[in-house]
């Protein structure tokens, strides 16, 4: 496996509250000592160099990538649930669920973009679950500034499967419609 623990070597107290926080998030041990890596504001050699907040959520998601051992995922799937005006997005990195986010349909293609330019990846597949109006609208939405976003047949996507162990109704939807988006 990747590494596990990350050495924090920051100045500013706000950024070392906020690496904690998401360090723990993403399964990874904090230290202030030495570790399998280093993340500085302040050291240009370090391993992970970030120059303000705004970089970290970018750094967190670096670091997911080489706890699983890769400096890219190979593949990033991104799957839409749309049951409401509130839609639940799911995000998959190589098959796993990395996070999971609500948003509501004005603001789908911001988050999406976020997601986008924040998580690295070889391939990447953005699935949208249009069994109803909500979900054609946000096909229509994504489609026209991500032209590689796929329509998902949501028929059979919530229904309890043996394989994915997700309580969560809508997540699992999400989850599957994000690896059905892989389907030609």
């Amino acid at each position: 496996m990747g590494i596990k623990k990350v050495a924090i070597k920051v100045n500013n107290p706000r950024i070392f509250r906020q690496l904690v926080q998401e360090l723990r998030k993403s399964d990874l041990i904090p230290t202030v000592d030495s570790g399998d890596l280093t993340i500085s504001d302040f050291d240009k050699n370090a391993d992970v160099f970030i120059q303000g907040e705004d970089e970290i959520k970018k750094a967190i998601t670096y670091l997911q990538c080489l706890k699983l051992g890769k400096r890219k995922f190979d593949e990033l799937l991104i799957g839409i649930d749309t049951n409401s005006p509130k839609l639940t997005v799911v995000i998959l990195g190589d098959g796993i669920i990395i996070d999971t986010l609500e948003a509501w349909i004005d603001e789908i293609e911001d988050i999406i973009e976020e997601v986008i330019s924040k998580y690295p990846y070889k391939r990447i597949y953005i699935g949208v679950g249009t069994g109803n109006k909500y979900g054609e609208l946000v096909y229509k939405l994504l489609s026209i500034r991500f032209p590689f976003v796929k329509k998902v047949n949501e028929s059979r996507t919530s229904l309890r499967n043996p394989y994915v162990n997700i309580k969560d109704k809508d997540v699992r939807a999400a989850y599957m419609i994000a690896l059905r988006s892989t389907k030609c």
